[in-house]
């Protein structure tokens, strides 16, 4: 059984978090490909005994501001991504807490925030695939706390190509996560079809 930050000590927290964020650094994280992300994230699962999630909200979230680095384009993008959500009357809570206390979901909707319909995870498209990840493990937390089945939707943003997109589309579809972009681009010109917008005004979600 894997643990959470609140399960460890002060000590044990501190140094955890200051390894991982010392072998991030040294690993040139940003320039790293999504695959040796993942090879890393799996390593530091195994040592310290903790969830992906944990690792990933928890103490990585944080490695960016550790190092001065501003704003995410994430942050951006899902400020952008609930204000659409809410201007269509859809309720949304932003950074909502897991059970555990540390892991976050990137977004809630749904009727109401004790009657939420899907969890949202933003990602940029070439790391998709942690995305994906990251939405099907909420959707379990989810209904272990609550026992309440949410919907889990990827919503991408950056570039990619239109092969890589039917790869990520497909996988998708394989794993029953709807697939949404906003200001994603495919070989140059803006994703429309999958869009946000398309979304909401022309088919529902899930």
């Amino acid at each position: 059984m894997t643990r959470t930050l609140t399960e460890l000590s002060t000590t044990e927290r501190e140094s955890v978090v200051q390894t991982v964020h010392q072998e991030a650094e040294a690993s040139g994280w940003s320039h790293l490909s999504n695959s040796r992300k993942s090879a890393l994230y799996s390593a530091w699962e195994s040592q310290f005994n903790l969830s992906h999630a944990t690792l990933k909200d928890g103490i990585m979230k944080g490695f960016d501001a550790a190092q001065g680095i501003p704003k995410k384009a994430e942050a951006e993008i899902q400020e952008e991504v609930t204000r659409i959500f809410r201007l269509a009357g859809i309720h949304a809570i932003e950074q909502a807490q897991m059970w555990t206390g540390k892991e976050r979901a990137d977004l809630l909707i749904g009727y109401s925030a004790k009657f939420p319909t899907h969890v949202i995870e933003i990602e940029r498209a070439d790391s998709w695939s942690e995305g994906l990840r990251q939405a099907l493990w909420y959707q379990a937390a989810i209904f272990k706390a609550d026992r309440r089945h949410v919907m889990p939707v990827l919503i991408l943003f950056g570039n990619t190509s239109a092969e890589r997109f039917e790869q990520i589309l497909a996988t998708c579809d394989h794993n029953h996560v709807t697939l949404s972009t906003h200001r994603l681009e495919i070989d140059g010109q803006i994703e429309a079809e999958h869009s946000l917008g398309a979304l909401l005004n022309g088919r529902a979600l899930g």
